[in-house]
């Protein structure tokens, strides 16, 4: 006998049982104030009725009972489920597949965020000098291998309440919370200064150094997010004007002329 079927008539065999003790009770006491004469089919009538009556009766009841606990438990899987697979999604669409790191669009809600009216973030942009040569010299394979590389060490240097993203081809933004100007300019030098010292073995041969140009805007409260990026944004190409491989968090209006990343 299945355990499933054990289980329903152990519990109907015990409400049967509790159910022929009360019938015995009640109607012998009955019988007794009534002074009615309890014979043998007074008996038979207390013993065959719960049989007959509360066996199947209790027996189905508790068959719907193990059929809807079993469904309860199905569907509580089945959640699980469907909630790890909900997490394992959100987690691919707002990371890069590459690196891990936030995509843009994953970036860009953490900028979107509410901030207290003394409160203050930076964005960092970072963005690898003449890449598109190293990709030249070494493949792309090994440029994507300098990019996880890189991001690794960005995540390295900022802390676990900070976010750090791939918004798109070589480009990485570092969002630093609480991060003031002047500290996120350390911050920005270290980030330059590690990167450029990473042991690029192959680069170094074909005398092509791996480093990186940093651009950094703060972000007050209820700033524009694309306001930012363009500061942001036109910072770093500053930071390339000047011949790349450094930090800036200013620019020059007048400067127009396009150099390559």
């Amino acid at each position: 006998m299945a355990p499933r079927s054990k289980r329903i008539l152990g519990k109907s065999t015990v409400v049967t049982i509790i159910a022929i003790v009360a019938t015995f009770g009640l109607s012998f006491t009955a019988r007794t104030a009534l002074h009615m004469p309890i014979d043998w089919l007074s008996w038979v009538e207390c013993t065959l009725i719960p049989i007959l009556i509360g066996m199947p009766v209790s027996a189905y009841i508790f068959a719907q009972a193990e059929t809807i606990q079993d469904t309860c438990d199905k569907l509580e899987k089945s959640y699980a489920a469907l909630s790890e697979t909900h997490d394992r999604l959100a987690f691919v669409t707002s990371h890069d597949p590459m690196t891990g790191l936030l995509s843009r669009g994953g970036f860009m809600a953490k900028m979107d965020r509410e901030r207290d009216e003394d409160e203050y973030d930076t964005l960092l942009l970072i963005d690898p000098d003449h890449f598109s040569l190293f990709n030249d010299k070494h493949g792309h394979s090994k440029g994507d291998e300098a990019l996880v590389r890189i991001a690794k060490a960005l995540v390295y240097l900022t802390r676990s309440g900070d976010s750090v993203g791939r918004l798109g081809g070589e480009e990485f933004g570092v969002l630093l919370r609480g991060v003031r100007k002047e500290q996120a300019m350390t911050i920005a030098e270290n980030i330059r200064r590690l990167i450029e010292g990473i042991p690029w073995t192959k680069a170094q041969q074909d005398d092509v150094k791996v480093t990186v140009s940093i651009g950094g805007a703060e972000i007050a409260r209820n700033a524009d997010t694309q306001d930012v990026l363009r500061t942001a944004g036109r910072c770093l190409f500053e930071a390339k004007q000047r011949g790349r491989n450094r930090v800036a968090f200013d620019y020059e209006m007048s400067r127009s002329r396009v150099v390559a990343p």
